[in-house]
C-alpha cells in the first residue's frame, strides 16, 4: 500500500507541477494524464456508488477517496460486502 500512496503522490503532485512549470509536449502530456485519471475515477465513483452508499462513512468521504485512490478505495469495501452476504 505504501507504493500505491507514493505513486498517487507522484501523479497528483507531479502532473500539476509539470503543467505549470514545463512547456510543450511534457505539459500537454501531464494535463492529459491528470485529466484522464480524474475522469476515470469519476466514472468509477458513479459505477460503484451503490457499494459506496452501503459502506460506513459519508459519500463525501468516499468521493474524495475514490477520486484519489480509485479502485484501491472501493475494491476492499466491495469485497467486504460480498463476504458479508
Amino acid at each position: 500500500m505504501k507504493a500505491i500512496k507514493y505513486n498517487v503522490g507522484v501523479i497528483f503532485i507531479g502532473c500539476p507541477l509539470l503543467i505549470v512549470f514545463a512547456s510543450g509536449w511534457l505539459a500537454t502530456a501531464a494535463a492529459w494524464v491528470l485529466g484522464l485519471i480524474l475522469v476515470a475515477h469519476l466514472l468509477e465513483f458513479i459505477a460503484k456508488r451503490e457499494v459506496l452508499a452501503n459502506a460506513p462513512g459519508s459519500m463525501g468521504h468516499h468521493f474524495i477517496q475514490t477520486m484519489i485512490y480509485g479502485l484501491f478505495h472501493w475494491r476492499p469495501l466491495e469485497q467486504t460486502q460480498k463476504a458479508d452476504h
